[in-house]
């Protein structure tokens, strides 16, 4: 039973570092204080270009989704805040990652995406995914991951998700920048919201197998009498 109980463990505990999400502060909800306005970014977050901005259910944070018109009568699918970048500005943003993605591996990226409301922005859009060198987050030097989107014409928090390999160069890039995009209706400001990246599902290693069956044996062994 003893055996059972540690094996079990060590595989729960290999399953739980695969699926652990490597963005923190990933729904937004911390902030550094309780200002609003403009270009405002939730915790862990940095803006790298322009004035994207945080939007929270009850304005207590940057601004409530009223302002402007840009997201009237949203809320933030999970939690109370969200972030939003025009494609028109450019506006830029992203996370330092604690430390960078292992080249070669799979990893999934998910979020939830949602069209603004006001008229001239209720146009498709999404974000291209980079790794850049630091938190300039200078495109040219780094490498597209690929792109979460575009939204459909839906009054409702879309799932968007995109699965890739670590390039070679992922080791030197450990910010990770979001960039939005339009359409050819227009440019967009997308709401995202929700966002997690993890290294994909794969089969349990043999290593850990036998370790595993290592400890069961060394378990089985009985003191001669």
């Amino acid at each position: 039973m003893i055996a059972k109980i540690i094996i079990a463990t060590l595989f729960t505990a290999y399953v739980t570092s695969v699926n652990a999400n490597l963005i923190r502060n990933a729904s937004f909800e911390n902030v550094p204080d309780m200002s609003s306005g403009q270009g405002k970014m939730p915790s862990e977050w940095t803006a790298t270009n322009s004035t994207p901005d945080t939007y929270s259910n009850d304005g207590s944070y940057g601004l409530s989704p009223s302002g402007f018109g840009n997201f009237n009568g949203v809320t933030a699918f999970d939690g109370i805040r969200w972030v939003a970048g025009w494609s028109l500005a450019d506006e830029r943003f992203g996370q330092l990652l604690s430390d960078p993605l292992i080249v070669g591996q799979s990893y999934t990226f998910s979020s939830y995406l949602i069209q603004a409301k006001r008229s001239d922005l209720d146009n498709m859009g999404g974000y291209e995914l980079y790794l850049t060198a630091d938190t300039m987050g200078d495109i040219n030097a780094g490498t597209l991951l690929g792109s979460i989107g575009p939204t459909t014409d839906s009054d409702s928090w879309e799932f968007s998700s995109l699965v890739f390999t670590a390039p070679g160069n992922a080791d030197t890039l450990p910010f990770l920048l979001f960039k939005p995009f339009g359409d050819v209706s227009g440019s967009a400001y997308p709401g995202l919201d929700n966002v997690n990246l993890s290294l994909t599902s794969v089969p349990i290693p043999a290593s850990v197998w036998l370790f595993g069956s290592g400890i069961l044996c060394l378990l089985q062994i009985k003191r001669p009498i």
